[in-house]
């Protein structure tokens, strides 16, 4: 870790030598004196030089992740791929001039006096796309072909071979750092599950899944068991945000969430509105997916610079994988069953107050692993919680879409808690949760953004 930032270190103080004897004649602007200890003049002059930077480079890859990954793979493996892509970008931005914290580089070190605005955007764009490539062919290999054509693109696009050079080499160190940091993840992947056959408990043989399709998956399989053991992005364990336990299955509230799922989560429930058959198949895609896409629409609405595109993107992607690690971490600590079980098995429950059908299915394939809490309300609820802060409000007025399951049908949203709730009641509509998984969900999921946004990537203080 020391070599890389020795090594930035060195860059930047390159980029220095390299633009006095390049820049022969003065900037229009008037540089403080960068040797004075007038901190509050050096920091107004880098945000000047940070605010004339564009987001077209950061958006150019954001939008590659996305063509790349989105929805061709669980949920938890996308997240960690935006959140790490999303990360190294932000890191790379930030050696070349210290404006926030950085996850993997140490940046307290880093010279800038060398960087100007006539040099930032060809060393910024460089650096983002160099760091942006390595991670994400590296975590996702098929994405090969695609980021070697924007790599080519945006650097073909930079004349100044120095700036060129050195953007790379920045990119490449924040990049190496990045994957280093975090090269001891343990895998996602399916594992045999048997936890028993108790009313109340996750059994994945109730699951339709569960021997369709071995040996893609064992039989009786779930999905990331040990997901809450991941190392978390920006919490400060797996278990900090639990939620508290779900529901004795023979209380009153247990009884009124069985009896909602099940009237409005089947396949074809005559008592779902057509509305809540919309929510519930429009937020059917993966979170980091959907809060992406509103992310970047945000950015071209509020016109944020690159340095605060890449800012709240990795914020946002930290959220949704530590959404994921916290929600899992509780999922497997309660080992509660999914509505597709315990709707079948009613009537052997203990609960006098529920009824059984055999034949009950949900609106589309329940996710192979235990019902509580919910991830996609947990990820909803923290992403749009981050999106609120980030922003300083909470009313917006935006048209969002879902490309993978409901093309051409539009939603207009009001506020970024619609957003959070919509999400999270949307997995009662398709049979998946019970309320009280969605709910705790969401509230976790809030907390949880709310966390990040206060304690991760933070500005610097000069």
């Amino acid at each position: 870790m020391k070599k890389h930032v020795k090594h930035l270190v060195t860059l930047i103080v390159l980029i220095g030598m390299s633009a006095c004897e390049k820049d022969e004649i003065a900037p229009i602007e008037s540089k403080p004196d960068l040797g004075s200890t007038d901190s509050e003049a050096l920091k107004n002059f880098n945000n000047g030089m940070i605010k004339s930077y564009h987001n077209d480079v950061v958006l150019k890859w954001n939008e590659a992740i996305s063509l790349a990954i989105d929805n061709k793979m669980p949920p938890p493996a996308e997240a960690r791929i935006y959140a790490m892509v999303s990360l190294a970008m932000h890191d790379a931005l930030n050696t070349i001039v210290p404006k926030y914290e950085t996850t993997a580089v140490d940046n307290s070190g880093v010279d800038a006096r060398g960087v100007s605005k006539k040099n930032i955007t060809p060393l910024a764009d460089a650096a983002i796309s160099q760091a942006a490539f390595e991670v994400l062919t590296q975590l996702f290999p098929a994405s090969q072909a695609s980021a070697d054509e924007l790599l080519a693109t945006i650097l073909s696009g930079i004349k100044d071979a120095d700036y060129r050079e050195t953007g790379i080499a920045i990119g490449t160190a924040a990049a190496s750092a990045l994957l280093l940091k975090r090269q001891d993840d343990i895998p996602m992947g399916f594992s045999s599950y048997q936890m028993g056959t108790d009313p109340g408990v996750h059994q994945a043989n109730y699951m339709p899944w569960a021997i369709a399709n071995p040996p893609i998956w064992p039989n009786n399989a779930v999905y990331a068991a040990n997901l809450g053991n991941l190392a978390p992005f920006g919490m400060a364990s797996g278990h900090q945000f639990r939620a508290v336990p779900p529901y004795p299955i023979n209380s009153r509230e247990y009884t009124a969430d069985f009896n909602e799922v099940k009237r409005l989560g089947c396949t074809a429930c005559p008592d779902r509105t057509d509305e809540q058959t919309e929510i519930g198949t429009f937020w059917i895609e993966n979170v980091s997916s959907s809060t992406n896409r509103i992310a970047r629409f945000m950015i071209h609405q509020e016109k944020l610079d690159g340095w605060e595109a890449a800012r709240l993107l990795a914020l946002l992607h930290i959220t949704q994988i530590d959404a994921n690690i916290s929600s899992f971490e509780g999922k497997y600590f309660y080992n509660y069953w999914r509505p597709i079980t315990a709707i079948r098995a009613a009537d052997t429950d203990g609960n006098e107050n529920t009824t059984g059908d055999l034949g009950w299915t949900s609106i589309s394939t329940t996710p192979p692993t235990p019902d509580y809490p919910s991830t996609h309300a947990y990820t909803g609820g923290a992403g749009s919680e981050l999106l609120k802060l980030f922003f300083g409000r909470d009313k917006i007025s935006i048209r969002v879409t879902s490309p993978y399951y409901l093309p051409g049908v539009e939603r207009k949203l009001t506020s970024f808690t619609q957003i959070g709730r919509e999400n999270a009641l949307s997995r009662i509509y398709i049979g998946f949760h019970f309320r009280k998984a969605v709910e705790e969900g969401e509230k976790k999921g809030r907390l949880l953004g709310k966390y990040v946004f206060e304690h991760a990537l933070r500005e610097l203080r000069h």
